[in-house]
């Protein structure tokens, strides 16, 4: 597996590469702003076809350089059903801070259950609202890997008081469906350091206190 991770815009926002090694396929996961021209690089000087971009969810600095990365691949753009509009729109949820964005029109809405294929990998898509309403995680479940988005981070949690956000249903996203998963699980978040499943099962202090409660 190739796997390269991008940190850009203005507020350190992640973005991903990754591709099967064998066949050169590859999947973009979430475009920060000012990142196109570093995921082009790694595009171009590994030699990888992009078959899908990704956005985790359809806030405007996971979605900030989209339309001009998928103008200069050809590439397909998929996200959660819910989040289509935010994508077509950048900008609709967060007046006020200044900042052009161009939107663009998914060629894919992803559901729960879905199954993204890039080489021999598989991700799984899972739903995972709360931060968004159709925020989506991706799980590589040979490779033992997850791309979080704004749901879980290191020590941390994803805001929820932004439109669409909601606290209970973000906790129930996080225990119901990610803590199922293998504590070896590596977790790529949308901002800041990895982690895994199991450090944050065992020292997540907003995981500890909602469990306290469940």
């Amino acid at each position: 597996m190739i796997f390269h991770a991008v940190e850009a815009g203005p507020v350190d926002t992640m973005g991903y590469v990754v591709a099967d090694e064998r066949s050169r396929e590859a999947l973009i996961i979430d475009v920060p702003l000012e990142s196109r021209d570093a995921l082009l690089a790694l595009v171009r000087d590994h030699d990888l076809r992009v078959v899908q971009i990704i956005l985790t969810h359809g806030h405007f600095d996971h979605v900030g350089d989209v339309r001009a990365l998928s103008d200069a691949l050809q590439s397909p753009v998929a996200v959660g059903r819910e989040d289509g509009s935010m994508v077509e729109q950048p900008g609709s949820i967060l007046p006020g801070f200044g900042l052009q964005i161009e939107g663009v029109t998914p060629g894919v809405r992803l559901e729960d259950g879905d199954i993204i294929a890039c080489g021999d990998l598989h991700f799984q898509v899972i739903h995972a609202p709360g931060h968004t309403p159709g925020h989506i995680v991706l799980h590589e479940g040979r490779e033992h890997i997850l791309f979080a988005g704004d749901v879980l981070f290191h020590s941390s949690i994803g805001r929820t008081d932004l439109p669409g956000g909601d606290y209970d249903t973000l906790m129930r996203s996080i225990v119901e469906r990610l803590l199922t998963l293998p504590d070896e699980t590596v977790v790529y978040p949308g901002h800041g350091p990895s982690t895994t499943i199991g450090f944050e099962r065992m020292h997540n202090p907003f995981i500890l206190e909602y469990l306290e409660h469940f």
